[in-house]
């Protein structure tokens, strides 16, 4: 007994903890549940809990806790406490035997006197010629009961609860009664799940065993049934032993996992299954073959009845209209044309849309909407619907409803240039040209340059414009040199499909401008040094065509910082603040900075993460300021202060953006940037001051530190009344100071506080603030917004700033639209990507050449002489950028 559990008997195995020993929330749950008291046991009693029960009651209480329904499936084992010895035992006495023998007569028991004194009365099974039932009355006047070679255990059975250890004759009848009860049915009705005769556990013992016979359940009879294999036999009012009955639990949950990995099986074969064929044996593909056959011929005999339908519908409802009536149609259009003209402003985009379909119908009721002249903007318009969905285009095309553009007519525009990845000559011709380089003001030159990863789908394809096959890893010239050297090391020579997409980005500081650059296929995303060098290379072409880049915008993934980290620090030393380096040497000109921004959205979102995770989701952390907590558990305090619930008004809330999702989050709400800032606002701390806990002092200066920060880095709006949200006008506005002074100080006190708690571990340490990669971002983008803006307020022209310009809002932006573009395929491959962005390029601001009175054509326009020789001269300066890089 002393190497046994102590909850359930079982032999001591490996991960046992003794019982003395056990943490508190482990002895809190068994004092719940069996009443026992951790260190208050008899010294007699087993010390071990084994690891089988501490994962039950964890599982146990994790249910409860929610409120849900569960039966604890341990058996308390009993255990016998051995009595103090009596000073002068006294024997049983004669009439308690001669009432007995009485009660065992009636009952078909028969007697069995031991030498001991002690008296069985016993039933045996004939078929067996072994003992059923046994009822056993000691000489001291205690008593047990065994059935089948089991002991009973009292407390397991309700009727023998009240029975005490030491009997009189009036109990008698209540034991015979128990011992010539119901046996236990098992679980007969779950015996299909069973595929042997017993069913082992993971440590290898028997968990439960097939038993053969006639068992009655429920009210339907079986021929076998599953019984645990600690069954004590003697059944409770339902039928079953409470063992057998704690049982049906486990076996529930058996046959939902049967159930569900059947009906998975089942959905690898059906018509719309998306299961690889490559993984389906040949029986798997051959019911398929066969649902898919049976559907097509259900489509196709759906589609006949349509079509019967409709012809039907046109025969009997359908208005002929004669040559007359098409004549007064027209002639009721240009009646009120007029009418329509004053109505539609002049210059609008409805007034465009109109015209072109007034000259449509014309050319149509003449010759034919071959010759027609379509508007740019017409013809971006119609491209941006192709891209969205081609067949949606075609069928708005084919109603008649409106007249547009043919397909080809499409193709025509959007294929200009056999666009490839990398920096290529004609793309970047025609961003300098849409954004009109040549005639824009040096002010409005000023840039920056973004960067992202988008996952794509790995696939290989033909490009018949350039002969390739597309779908490898491209990351440059200098890149793909030391790649090839490295495949060559290793014995590789073919290289590796891509499975994300690089995508630098220009954006406008002071104009509207941002449109993607290039793309680079790559595998897992681009390494610092590799960054390092396309980045160089992508400086040096913006400049050579006009354009002054001032800095990188990313987000804090490893790579991005330690591309900063590589970059050359300039020597005065003011590119680098305590540790933090935040800007370069400029490769161009070599008397100005480069400076490194960190996406601010993502930033606050990693805020929130760290703050999620002290003292909630993962619990990772234990954020402490002031020696006060920032506990996740606050906001949880304030959202249940908020509703009020039992209150004298509830319904009137101060928190109405916040609900149950921003405190529970799921992956995919995670990245959703707005419930970060929501919860991280001015009115959530404002509610917290409401509720006057001392506790949620530094939980509220942590809010508003970062709410403030949110607002000043997030100015989106030269028009807007909000002092935090007005755009930055001079180097010394107040807000600049208080991102230096207040908000910087205040990340380098927490962070100077958490260090110097020498009592803890380096790891602990850590975890009293947010995390160092956080920490780093916001000093780099703070140090580097301050500086860039205050700089560029003093150049002439640059009359404001707006923060948001280092953001990666219109490149995520941008990869909303590439998904898009694919319909239902939301997971591009290279070649896809490729024409997705020919088209996104082309549809793009169609309403700003609305006022241009151009026309296009159908064809590709031909390039004047100046257009070919910067283009010549682009291409030439992108070589040579690659060859002096890889000098």
């Amino acid at each position: 007994m002393e190497f046994q559990c102590r909850l359930c008997g079982c032999e001591k195995p490996e991960g046992a903890v003794k019982f003395s020993k056990l943490q508190k929330p482990y002895c809190a749950w068994i004092t719940k549940a069996f009443n026992i008291t951790c260190g208050d046991d008899h010294p007699s009693l087993p010390d071990y809990v084994c690891d089988s029960c501490r994962r039950q009651l964890s599982r146990w209480n994790k249910a409860t806790s929610s409120n849900k329904k569960v039966n604890l499936n341990i058996e308390l084992y009993n255990f016998p406490v051995p009595q103090e010895a009596e000073s002068s035992p006294v024997s049983l006495h004669a009439e308690l035997f001669r009432a007995a023998d009485e009660i065992a007569k009636q009952n078909n028991f028969q007697k069995w006197e031991q030498l001991s004194g002690d008296v069985c009365y016993v039933v045996f099974d004939m078929s067996t010629v072994t003992v059923d039932r046994c009822v056993t009355i000691l000489s001291n006047g205690k008593w047990k009961i065994v059935v089948r070679g089991i002991e009973q255990n009292p407390t397991l059975l309700k009727t023998l609860n009240s029975v005490p250890d030491v009997i009189t004759v009036n109990h008698l009848a209540t034991i015979f009664a128990a011992a010539t009860g119901k046996l236990c049915s098992g679980n007969p009705d779950f015996v299909r799940l069973m595929d042997r005769d017993e069913r082992f556990g993971k440590d290898g013992s028997i968990q439960s065993f097939v038993e053969k016979g006639i068992y009655n359940f429920r009210g339907k009879q079986y021929l076998s049934t599953i019984r645990k294999k600690t069954c004590t036999y003697l059944a409770n009012g339902d039928g079953q032993c409470p063992r057998c009955h704690a049982y049906r639990t486990d076996l529930n949950a058996m046959e939902t996992y049967a159930k569900s990995k059947q009906n998975s099986d089942e959905s690898r074969t059906t018509a719309s299954s998306h299961v690889n064929h490559s993984n389906m044996n040949s029986d798997e593909l051959k019911e398929k073959l066969v649902n898919v056959h049976n559907e097509n011929r259900s489509l196709r005999r759906r589609n006949e009845t349509l079509q019967k339908q409709m012809s039907h519908l046109v025969k009997t409802e359908s208005v002929d209209l004669t040559g007359k009536d098409a004549t007064e149609i027209q002639h009721i259009v240009n009646q009120h044309s007029q009418e329509l003209d004053e109505l539609l402003p002049q210059d609008s985009p409805q007034r465009l849309l109109w015209e072109s379909q007034k000259a449509a119908i014309q050319l149509a009721s003449t010759t034919s909407t071959r010759n027609m002249r379509w508007h740019p903007a017409i013809i971006r318009w119609c491209i941006a619907l192709h891209s969205k969905s081609p067949a949606a285009y075609k069928a708005i095309r084919d109603s008649r409803f409106i007249i547009l553009p043919h397909q080809n007519t499409l193709s025509d525009y959007i294929h200009y240039t056999d666009l490839q990845a990398g920096f290529h000559g004609d793309y970047i011709l025609r961003l300098a040209t849409d954004f009109n380089i040549m005639e824009r003001a040096d002010h409005e030159k000023h840039v920056s340059i973004a960067f992202d990863e988008i996952k794509i789908k790995s696939g290989l394809a033909y490009c018949a414009h350039s002969g390739k096959i597309v779908g490898f890893t491209e990351i440059g010239t200098l890149n793909e040199e030391f790649k090839t050297f490295e495949r060559r090391c290793k014995g590789e020579t073919t290289p590796p499909l891509a499975t994300h997409m690089l995508v630098l980005m220009v954006r406008g500081i002071t104009s509207g401008l941002q449109k993607p650059l290039s793309f680079f296929p790559c595998q897992h995303g681009f390494v610092s040094y590799e960054l390092y060098n396309t980045l160089n290379e992508a400086v040096e072409i913006l400049e050579f065509i006009g354009f002054q880049v001032h800095s990188f915008v990313s987000d804090g993934a490893s790579a991005n910082r330690k591309f900063y980290s590589m970059q050359q620090v300039t020597s005065d030393d003011s590119s680098t603040i305590q540790g933090t380096t935040f800007a370069t040497n400029h490769i161009i000109r070599r008397e100005d900075r480069i400076f490194f921004f960190c996406d601010v959205p993502h930033l606050i979102k990693t805020t929130r993460n760290c703050w999620e995770n002290s003292g909630g989701n993962q619990k990772t952390r234990n954020m402490m300021y002031k020696s006060l907590p920032i506990r996740w558990t606050h906001l949880q305090d304030v959202y249940k202060w908020d509703l009020h619930i039992g209150g004298i008004n509830p319904g009137l809330r101060m928190l109405h953006k916040i609900h149950h999702e921003h405190l529970h989050l799921s992956p995919s709400l995670r990245m959703r940037v707005y419930m970060a800032a929501q919860v991280l606002s001015g009115t959530v701390a404002n509610a917290m001051e409401e509720m006057k806990k001392p506790e949620f002092q530094s939980t509220i200066k942590f809010i508003r530190m970062f709410n403030r920060f949110f607002d000043y880095l997030n100015v989106s709006a030269f028009d807007s009344t909000r002092e935090e949200k007005k755009p930055y006008r001079t180097p010394d506005d107040p807000r600049l100071q208080w991102l230096t002074d207040n908000f910087l100080n205040f990340l380098y006190e927490w962070q100077h506080e958490s260090d110097g708690m020498d009592f803890l571990t380096k790891e602990e340490k850590k975890r009293l603030c947010l995390s160092p990669q956080t920490l780093e971002g916001l000093r780099i983008t703070v140090y580097s917004f301050v500086a860039l803006t205050r700089k560029l307020l003093q150049l002439p022209g640059v009359h404001a700033i707006l923060s948001e310009k280092f953001t990666q809002d219109p490149l995520e932006q941008y990869f909303s639209r590439q998904r898009a573009s694919g319909g239902g395929n939301d997971n591009p491959t290279v070649a896809e990507f490729t024409n997705n962005t020919l088209s996104l390029q082309v549809s793009s601001d169609a309403s700003k050449i609305i006022h241009k009175s151009q026309r296009g054509t159908n064809t590709r326009s031909k390039r004047n002489i100046s257009d070919v020789d910067l283009r010549e001269v682009l291409t030439l300066e992108i070589n040579k950028t690659s060859v002096m890089l890889i000098s």
